[in-house]
């Protein structure tokens, strides 16, 4: 692998092989590559990834060195052309530099790039999990020369809102001109009425490549992925479809953040839903209290006397009653001490 011939990877090559603490010698290149590739400026960050071994082809260095972070990270967060994930909402990271430049090596890297030129054929990309949009712009800066199309798809409303907002800043020729669009939507499903697609980034884990992905690859056509457990080591694999059949390739080990299905919850709207749960319990243990004194009123004109909780616990009825109660309460507790949890947060915060 030719980041294992470089400096830095024969630094943490050897690193590893002194003790990784049970991670894997790939991981720990990977986490360790910032404190050879961050830069003062867009420019600086680029030719260290590529002095490194990381960003090879030169079509994909003017790519990476015109898109510039600082228009799809915040600055508060960090500097911005350190290689390290920064976050770009309370629930989603726009990963390191050099990940974007190993994905982007594996898609469009070494002479593919001159292969499209001689077929002239018009290619199309989807990134999936395109957070604030900058794989996407890579993309796009690449193969819209070439007639290609650009797709980004976020199960998000907000990154995607995001991602249209900072690439209509650093590359507002390609959102004019429509060859790259966002759209939301979910991710493990693909964007089948584009497709089928030449070129698949997945920016987010999954612990199986989702069938409806490879289905969307043109013959020919390869994808990027992480893939394993979520919260540990996962591979990162491209798959390639042929006439034949796919064929898969681990390039290295990662550490990703999982691909969501649905779009992650807003404090107020955790809040909302909160409050509707406990009014649903609230309103269920009402009824179930006016059924449980029902049942005591029918058992005193039958009997003469009310009902012992030893007679209630062993009547079918009234013994439901009572446990179903004893649940209703329990979750009404619960729900209430993340009503109050989720309040605290919001004071901290604010």
């Amino acid at each position: 692998r030719l980041w294992r011939t470089t400096r830095a990877g024969r630094a943490f090559v050897t690193l590893a092989a002194q003790g990784g603490g049970g991670v894997s010698n790939d991981l720990l290149i990977s986490l360790s590559m910032n404190y050879n590739n961050s830069g003062n400026s867009q420019k600086e960050l680029v030719d260290n990834l590529a002095k490194n071994g990381l960003l090879p082809t030169p079509i994909l260095q003017e790519a990476m060195r015109a898109v510039d972070r600082k228009h799809f990270v915040d600055a508060k967060e960090g500097p911005l052309y350190e290689d390290k994930p920064r976050n770009i909402s309370p629930n989603a990271t726009i990963t390191s530099p050099h990940m974007h430049a190993i994905g982007l090596e594996a898609l469009l890297g070494g002479d593919e790039i001159e292969k499209v030129k001689i077929s002239k054929s018009k290619k199309r990309a989807l990134d999936v999990g395109c957070g604030s949009g900058y794989v996407a712009a890579c993309l796009a800066y690449v193969l819209d020369p070439l007639g290609g199309m650009t797709y980004g798809i976020d199960h998000c409303p907000y990154l995607v809102a995001i991602s249209r907002k900072n690439c209509a800043a650093s590359l507002p020729q390609f959102t004019e001109s429509k060859t790259l669009s966002f759209y939301e939507g979910d991710g493990f499903l693909g964007l089948e009425e584009m497709g089928p697609y030449d070129y698949i980034h997945v920016g987010a884990a999954v612990e199986m490549i989702p069938a409806s992905l490879v289905q969307q690859l043109a013959v020919g056509g390869s994808m990027v992925i992480p893939v394993g457990p979520i919260g540990g080591e996962q591979d990162l694999i491209k798959v390639t479809r042929n006439s034949s059949g796919v064929s898969r390739e681990t390039i290295m080990r990662v550490v990703y953040s999982r691909m969501e299905d649905e779009p992650p919850k807003l404090e107020n709207e955790k809040q909302k839903e909160l409050e509707d749960e406990a009014k649903q319990l609230f309103e269920e243990m009402e009824v179930v209290t006016k059924d449980l004194r029902k049942w005591q009123d029918d058992y005193k004109t039958k009997y003469g006397m009310k009902p012992s909780i030893t007679v209630m616990t062993q009547n079918d009825e009234s013994a439901y009653l009572l446990r179903r109660f004893t649940e209703l309460k329990k979750a009404l507790k619960v729900t209430k001490a993340q009503m109050s949890m989720l309040l605290a947060n919001q004071q901290a915060s604010s």
